[in-house]
This record gives C-alpha cells, sequence and structure tokens, in this order.
C-alpha cells in the first residue's frame, strides 16, 4: 500500500503519479525523482487521435490490452513503480500469458483503465457492485498472481464499494471526476493527489481536469 499519512495522522511528501503512454524512467540518480513516483504505462493512448478527449479510451476504437501486448514486446525493463493499464473486462485477453510478461519486464503492478464503469456507462447507485465483479475479480487474480493493483473508478460510490471489497489488497485508487474525461490525450498526464479521501484504506490520485483558458475553452 502506498500511505499517504504518517503513523501521527500528519500528511506526508508523496510523489509523482501519472498516465503515460511510455515507460517514463523513475527514480534514476540526478533525476530528482523519489522512489514513490509512479507511473501508469498505457499504450494504447497512442492509437488514438492526440488532443482528443479522454472519453476516447473508453470507446470500443482500440483493442486496448492487444496494443499493450504489442507494447510490451519492445519494453526491456522498467522501474518497480510503474503499473500497466489493463483493459480487465476484455473476454479475450490471453491473461496468464500478460500477467508472466508484465513479471519479466519488471512492472509492479496492474490498473483498471480504462476503468469498466466509464467503458459500459455504468454510473446508476443500484449497480455498482454488480456490474464490477468481474473486474474485481480480474484484479483480484492479478494480486493471487505476484501482481499489485490500483482501482480507478468513476464515482464515489464506486470508490467505497471496491475500497471495501478490495480492502488491503490495493496500492492505491485514481478517481475520474466526469469533468477530467473532456482533458485531452496527452503522452504525459499528470495526476494530483486528493487529500480528503479519509474514508478510503489507500492513497487517492485524481486526473487533473483540463485547464480553461481566460476566453473559457479547455486547452
Amino acid at each position: 500500500m502506498v500511505p499517504n499519512r504518517a503513523q501521527d495522522g500528519s500528511w506526508v511528501k508523496m510523489g509523482t503519479w501519472m498516465i503515460a503512454d511510455h515507460v517514463v524512467p523513475l527514480a534514476t540518480v540526478g533525476s530528482g525523482k523519489t522512489g514513490d513516483d509512479v507511473c501508469i504505462f498505457a499504450p494504447s493512448l497512442r492509437a488514438l487521435p492526440p488532443d482528443n478527449p479522454v472519453v476516447m479510451a473508453t470507446l470500443p476504437v482500440v483493442d486496448w490490452n492487444a496494443e499493450l501486448f504489442r507494447a510490451l514486446s519492445d519494453v526491456t525493463s522498467v522501474g518497480n513503480r510503474c503499473y500497466a493499464a489493463v483493459l480487465m473486462i476484455d473476454p479475450f485477453t490471453l491473461w496468464e500469458d500478460l500477467a508472466d510478461m508484465l513479471k519479466e519486464k519488471g512492472f509492479a503492478g496492474v490498473v483498471n483503465f480504462p476503468p469498466a464503469s466509464l467503458v459500459e456507462g455504468v454510473q446508476s447507485a443500484g449497480s455498482a457492485s454488480a456490474a464490477n465483479t468481474l473486474e474485481i475479480d480480474r484484479m483480484k487474480w492479478f494480486h493471487d498472481n505476484g501482481l499489485g493493483i490500483v482501482h480507478t473508478g468513476s464515482s464515489r460510490l464506486e470508490m467505497v464499494d471496491v475500497s471495501n471489497r478490495l480492502a488491503d489488497l490495493l496500492d492505491g485508487m485514481i478517481y475520474f471526476p466526469p469533468e477530467s474525461l473532456s482533458r485531452p490525450i496527452a503522452p504525459r498526464m499528470d495526476l494530483e493527489a486528493v487529500v480528503d479521501a479519509d474514508f478510503l484504506p489507500a492513497s487517492l490520485w485524481s486526473l487533473k481536469p483540463a485547464p480553461v483558458c481566460p476566453a473559457g475553452e479547455s486547452v
């Protein structure tokens, strides 16, 4: 787990978390980076039109996990704080092969990005728990196979439900508020720490909304 509070309850400094379409070197000598810096490797973003909104990643326009497999063949090794973005509800993925390849390359774990709640458009309060069962079971499977897990979700209800069901298995959580989905896709998208998430057992991060220019248009 990646804690964001010290034992005395005070906030502690955390590293930088980012989603990137390439492997970002972490904690290299003289880089100024810390061992808590985390890269979420999402090479499938490269297959989407540049500057399109992030919501495009939730649409069936890219074979997400196939793009990941192809990109992994070109990866030699990664730092121990790199997670792979995986579509957990893909019925055609060769899961054992993917897990073996991620461990061989040195990945710390996996992230359910894009999350099923956005891919399937499930946002209603009554269906959040049932809709995520397949996704959560797959994440548990990755954990049982020696990989860490970070969960992404699109509502507070979903985040609380998943944190209760995965308990202390999580390395962290990422929240995608609706307004963040309009952010343009970029080779690197930084996340920001959410410091008022005491209701969750793991550190919580969120995709920064797209900056707005004075004219009121996103940039």
